[in-house]
């Protein structure tokens, strides 16, 4: 390896999340392994399309000084991932996604948690991500952790013309007045 990750698994300061019924799930960052499992997890979230393909995957996954996925494990079946891509003064959320079956017990705030710590470890400013605008439950989970509306993308998502929703997570509420409301 030419240049060790910037992110180590020492970091993680919780690696692991207790479901609503007790049970737990495992954290740890992805491998070139998981990624039949990143597009498996997508597949069954997008109607059996996974908006990032294994070629893109795979490069993210290689990439260990740009980017990074985390994985959440139930009883060895991969159920939920986040990928990020690391920028000079923050992170970008490229793509977050729970298995259905998995869905609205707090797994997505918890990885999107996690990688807020890494952020605030890293010294990086923000956290942004872009969400469609026909994603209302998504847009609320964001602005509950504490998201901020940015600008519309007009024509984002590629697949269909959608708009996007650009949002930011100042960490540690820095750079507070430089983002108003759309």
């Amino acid at each position: 390896m030419l240049y060790p990750p910037l992110i180590k698994e020492s970091m993680l300061k919780q690696k692991t999340y207790s479901l609503q019924n007790g049970e737990t799930i495992d954290l740890s960052f992805a491998n070139q392994l998981d990624l039949e499992d990143i597009v498996d997890i997508q597949e069954d979230c997008y109607n059996g399309v996974a908006p990032w393909g294994r070629v893109a995957v795979n490069s993210e996954l290689r990439n260990k000084r740009s980017s990074f996925f985390l994985m959440c494990h139930h009883q060895d079946e991969a159920i939920a991932f986040i990928g990020i891509s690391m920028r000079q003064d923050s992170f970008h959320i490229t793509n977050i996604a729970t298995r259905p079956k998995y869905q609205s017990q707090g797994i997505g705030s918890f990885l999107i948690e996690v990688v807020i710590d890494l952020a605030e470890q890293t010294d990086r400013k923000r956290v942004t991500l872009e969400v469609r605008m026909s994603n209302e439950e998504a847009k609320r989970l964001y602005r509950n952790l504490g998201f901020q509306d940015v600008r519309i993308k007009k024509n984002y998502y590629h697949n269909n013309g959608e708009d996007a929703l650009d949002m930011v997570y100042l960490v540690n509420g820095m750079e507070a007045g430089k983002y108003g409301k759309i």
